[in-house]
């Protein structure tokens, strides 16, 4: 958690300054209703786990009644206490292990897109801004990080900060995945945009050095804040480390440790009386506080404007409208468990927003689904029957030896036993007239009936992809044998579109995060620099960015696909060579906007050989181990 709201930024034009403080009623009536909220998502947390243990834990971890002592139990220890062994076959981990490889496979990157066709080079900047914020925070990691939790447990939200990480030692725009358990949001929830959220937050939990280092900004505040956490434990608490005990067990108003700090952020739309004014002169709009000030300084900036047109009359005058109406306004509050308020204001942001990126998929007339949970019965049922299977096999007869033990009068068991399991054993049988050897000697294996068992395995396996969209084709497996590759690509092809709808919802949901990024650079980044992140794909006029043109400027954002992914590559660098050997394009040219990794080299070493020859001396030449590189490059 970054201190992000900074202070000392200033306000955009015509954006209202912010109210003295909410009164909507005390920090501790807002803590309780950040609670409330809270504890309504007990269901969709509770759903998230059992889907996180289905897919990477305990998959006989539910909970059943023992019928000897009628205590609760795991499926696991009743099954054991039964004499059995718990088997499992995980198929939930390949399928989203799969969908994980394709979201790699398929990178997609942010394109800003001017308004207007002359700012077209201040859209390139912007994306070239929005690349480095991509670089310095690894949000392909963090996508896909996001992309599991939107699997498991059908919500995913991250936040946008301003400020310094102490990670990167450096202050940047950041954006930071939350993890669902520590999240809440009102659950009325019933707009799949998400434009219906009127509270969101968060629970943190903070060394006591970490809380003072954001909130402590005078010696005043800093012994506030060590008497409000003052049963604050110094020493570390002995936890298991990384199996997430604390997400499993957290709770509200207490800290998932001893030592740490429980802090709760939240956001509300809250509302106050205002002045709504329209300038039809500049084209703005905005509220104004509802009081005396705000009417005379309207109704003096419509003087100025009639004294200066003097025998206009009001209709051909450009004047301000403004009339009384409910403003809705976002505002923060960092609290204590007991209501303090270590931090407050109305947002800080340009944009008028609270700064997390919240997504529900799927959400069905406000019922949040959950994409792991729906076959999580085929999970149960596959663990089952090879249970099942095994307990049968281990039960059963396997080669039992049947002997007519008047037959062996001269052998006694034991050596009966022996001859018969050693090689080349010779056994001595008295058979009664008309008894053949096989009324002596009879072995049995056991014809336990398995066949249907394996028949219902094999249909629930086949079942689980069916419903997860993940078939064979789309793992990459060999198909059967005679299958035409016409009609495998198709399976392919069709297998795909069962997932289009999961990776179209995640693709919006990053594009509101990467708008939101956007905005956030508009606003932070105050000074001129060179982002020379963006490759070969930009002009370097691009990378320079100039926050002054990009300030006032109306951008859109859209998602494409990446540059970066193999395909692309092999076919620009295919097309670039095509060019190259009609002499078409020049090498210098060819060098710049290829993808090869020692093309930056070569056209370093071709400029100095043109600048030493400029000026009269002897060229160096290309170096050797990179004509070396060029050639393995060919060969590959």
């Amino acid at each position: 958690m970054n201190k992000f709201l900074d202070k000392r930024v200033k306000p955009g034009a015509y954006t209202i300054p912010p109210p003295e403080k909410s009164s909507k009623g005390t920090a501790r009536e807002f803590l309780d209703e950040c609670a409330a909220c809270w504890n309504a998502l007990d269901e969709a947390r509770r759903k998230l786990r059992r889907s996180l243990m289905y897919s990477y834990g305990d998959q006989w971890g539910d909970y059943v009644t023992d019928p000897d002592t009628l205590s609760q139990i795991t499926e696991g220890e009743l099954i054991k206490k039964n004499g059995k062994v718990p088997l499992k076959n995980n198929m939930i981990a390949p399928i989203l292990s799969n969908i994980d490889g394709q979201l790699r496979q398929n990178l997609m990157r942010p394109v800003c897109v001017a308004r207007n066709q002359s700012e077209c080079k201040v859209g390139e900047m912007m994306s070239v801004a929005i690349e480095y914020v991509h670089d310095i925070n690894e949000l392909e990691e963090l996508d896909a990080d996001s992309m599991r939790m939107l699997l498991n447990g059908g919500m995913v939200a991250q936040r946008i900060e301003y400020g310094v990480n102490p990670s990167k030692d450096k202050r940047d725009v950041w954006v930071h995945s939350v993890n669902p358990s520590r999240l809440f949001f009102n659950a009325n929830l019933e707009d799949v945009r998400m434009w219906d959220v009127t509270c969101v937050g968060e629970i943190f939990d903070l060394p006591l050095d970490d809380v003072l280092a954001h909130f402590g900004t005078t010696p005043e505040k800093k012994a506030f804040i060590k008497e409000a956490y003052s049963y604050v434990s110094p020493f570390a608490d002995i936890n298991r480390s990384v199996q997430g005990d604390e997400s499993k067990n957290l709770t509200f108003y207490s800290a998932s440790r001893k030592s740490l700090c429980r802090v709760v952020l939240g956001w509300k739309l809250e509302s106050r009386d205002a002045y709504y004014w329209n300038d039809e002169m500049r084209g703005t709009w905005g509220y104004l506080p509802y009081n005396d000030e705000s009417r005379r300084m309207l109704d003096d900036e419509n003087e100025q404007r009639r004294s200066a047109n003097v025998g206009k009359s009001d209709d051909e005058l450009l004047l301000i409208n403004y009339s009384f109406a409910t403003e809705r306004y976002w505002y923060y509050r960092y609290m204590t468990p007991h209501g303090d308020i270590l931090q407050e204001g109305r947002s800080p942001y340009w944009h008028g927003e609270h700064n997390y990126v919240l997504h529900l998929f799927p959400l069905i007339q406000g019922k949040l689904g959950n994409f792991v949970e729906q076959f999580i019965d085929q999970q149960r049922a596959i663990n089952r029957t090879a249970t099942l299977i095994d307990f049968i096999r281990g039960t059963s007869s396997k080669g039992v030896l049947v002997v007519d033990d008047d037959a062996f009068e001269s052998m006694s068991r034991e050596d009966v036993i022996d001859e018969y399991v050693r090689y080349n054993g010779v056994l001595f049988v008295k058979l009664k007239p008309g008894q053949s050897i096989d009324g002596v000697v009879r072995q049995y294996n056991s014809g336990a009936s398995v066949a249907g068992d394996f028949e219902l395995l094999n249909l629930q396996l086949r079942l689980i992809n069916e419903i997860s969209g993940v078939n064979s084709a789309m793992q990459g497996q060999a198909p059967k044998a005679g299958t035409p590759a016409s009609l495998y690509a198709q399976q392919i092809q069709n297998s795909s579109l069962n997932l289009k709808g999961l990776f179209d919802s995640f693709r919006t949901f990053r594009r509101r995060r990467d708008t939101k990024v956007m905005k956030t650079i508009q606003q932070f980044y105050n000074e001129k620099r060179y982002i020379d992140m963006a490759g070969v794909h930009y002009s370097e006029e691009s990378k320079w960015y100039d926050p002054q043109k990009v300030k006032d400027s109306e951008i859109d954002i859209t998602i494409s696909e990446g540059y970066n992914t193999p395909a692309y590559q092999m076919l620009a660098n295919d097309f670039l060579m095509d060019l190259f050997k009609a002499n078409a394009v020049d090498v210098k040219t060819m060098l710049e906007n290829t993808s090869f990794p020692f093309a930056a080299k070569i056209l370093e070493a071709i400029k100095r050989n043109e600048e030493q020859a400029a000026k009269g001396q002897p060229m160096e030449g290309i170096p050797q181990e990179l004509l070396q590189a060029v050639e393995k490059e060919k060969k590959e």
